[in-house]
């Protein structure tokens, strides 16, 4: 999954959105209450290191390298120029799956999740067993209140790829919200006896969270 290059990131955003109660942010970052640096920051005013990549993709325009622009931008932060590098790459070739996924990352970073939901949505008629961006999808569900459709999407990305971990943290995530305590617990379990999250923060997280469980804080 190393298309996505903020998937930890949005792993940790559920994790505060659902346990903590907070499911709504505004606008600065989609799914991520002060995770990280919005795009107007001082630090990316001054920040030029990708001009030279900027300027060789628009003198050789190709989706693979708006994508990589994209990227570069979305791990400073710069989600807003993150979004516009994505939507040139997709002006090229309006199906491409990582890109139309990466939008959808940049998007939800900003608060846009019904943008992100459909961009998820068409990456995933391109490739529907995807279970990254299925779990995305169920991820911008979570944000949005939409738990029914959160949980079917953690499941359907279970069903494609049994061992993803970031579904079963959701799924802990989901149920911790909805008092769930035992059901939390098992997938919260299941999580941390799994292969690893790509975020290294998670496990403390999850082990964090798991100890409040049952401790019945």
């Amino acid at each position: 999954m190393k298309k996505y290059i903020l998937f930890p990131l949005l792993l940790l955003t559920l994790l505060l959105a659902a346990c903590n109660g907070s499911q709504s942010q505004n606008g600065n970052q989609s799914g991520k209450p002060a995770m990280v640096t919005p795009s107007g920051s001082p630090q990316a005013a001054v920040d030029h290191s990708l001009d030279p990549m900027k300027q060789e993709v628009e003198n050789n325009p190709s989706v693979e390298g708006y994508l990589n622009l994209g990227n570069a931008y979305t791990e400073r932060a710069r989600f807003a120029e993150a979004v516009d590098a994505y939507k040139k790459g997709l002006a090229i070739n309006p199906n491409h799956p990582a890109t139309l996924a990466n939008l959808g990352v940049a998007l939800y970073q900003l608060g846009r999740y019904s943008e992100a939901q459909e961009q998820f949505k068409k990456a995933l008629k391109v490739n529907p067993n995807d279970a990254a961006t299925t779990y995305l999808l169920g991820a911008t569900y979570l944000q949005t209140g939409d738990q029914k459709n959160a949980e079917l999407m953690f499941k359907k990305a279970l069903a494609i790829e049994p061992t993803l971990p970031e579904a079963h943290f959701g799924l802990g995530a989901l149920y911790a919200l909805q008092g769930k305590k035992d059901q939390a617990i098992e997938e919260f379990e299941t999580f941390l006896a799994g292969p690893p999250a790509q975020d290294p923060r998670a496990k403390s997280e999850a082990e964090r969270y798991l100890k409040q469980l049952k401790s019945g804080q």
